[in-house]
């Protein structure tokens, strides 16, 4: 028997209580999976952030504000839809992919600031922004999977 400030838990309370967890797991899991508009949502968010930065400066301030609204509304939208939203940067398996497309976006901006001395949309910072609605997309769907592999791990199943 092990004790913890002042509450003694046995071996079968410890096997239950991983057992709630676990089951727990199985069932956020089931009820992760997210609507394709879901995934486009989110690559329309890093399209719009990288837009931010390739055209006009004075375009910065409100594109930022419209993808901070609509990552807020993925938000709540996430937490009406599954009773939950979970963090791009938590730890686990799915750390290393919201690092990469960190680095991906970084690259991203610079290429979409590149000549943009213009006042209008250069041809790179239009290439910059379909490769990140693409990229964005395509990354929220593999960072679905990748959890879900993972609750699904940790469940046992």
């Amino acid at each position: 028997m092990e004790t913890h400030e002042g509450w003694i838990m046995d071996r079968n309370e410890a096997q239950a209580a991983l057992g709630a967890v676990n089951d727990a797991r199985a069932r956020l899991a089931q009820t992760m999976h997210c609507p394709p508009w879901r995934h486009a949502a989110f690559g329309a968010v890093v399209a719009v952030l990288i837009a931010a930065n390739a055209l006009p400066r004075s375009m910065f301030a409100p594109l930022f504000v419209i993808s901070m609204a609509t990552t807020i509304s993925l938000v709540r939208s996430d937490r009406r839809r599954t009773g939950t939203f979970v963090n791009g940067w938590r730890r686990g398996r799915t750390l290393p992919l919201s690092g990469g497309l960190f680095v991906v976006l970084l690259a991203l901006i610079f290429m979409a600031r590149r000549g943009q001395a213009t006042a209008f949309l250069t041809p790179q910072g239009a290439v910059a922004i379909a490769l990140a609605f693409a990229i964005g997309t395509a990354a929220s769907v593999l960072w679905q999977r990748v959890y879900l592999a993972e609750l699904r791990s940790g469940a046992g199943a």
